[in-house]
């Protein structure tokens, strides 16, 4: 860009002045920041909780119900109430009508 000629008055600018450098960084985008903020951070938990959801579901739900399953299936749940009925644990039952089946299993 060439100045023009020089002119008689001295007040006067010979160059005009150059355009301001651009910034170097880009200026955020203020119009629904907040709202865009807020939808990110909600987007954001909601995934997070579903992953730790999942993660409860399937690394301590799914055993634990897992093992419920072989202990019933293979539990004598009789016996194991039979056994404390003759300890006296159970105070419905009483001990006298437990003496007649203690002989016949024996």
């Amino acid at each position: 860009m060439s100045c023009p000629a020089p002119t008689p008055d001295p007040c006067q600018q010979i160059c005009p002045p150059q355009p301001p450098l651009p910034p170097c960084l880009v200026k955020p985008i203020m119009r629904r920041l907040h709202l865009n903020q807020t939808k990110r951070i909600l987007a954001q938990a909601l995934t997070l909780s579903c992953i730790a959801g999942a993660c409860v579901y399937f690394f301590i739900g799914a055993p634990r119900r897992h093992k419920y399953k072989e202990y019933y299936a293979r539990a004598e749940l009789e016996d194991y109430g039979d056994e404390m009925a003759r300890k006296g644990l159970f105070q419905a039952v009483p001990k006298e009508s437990l003496k007649d089946n203690q002989h016949m299993k024996k």
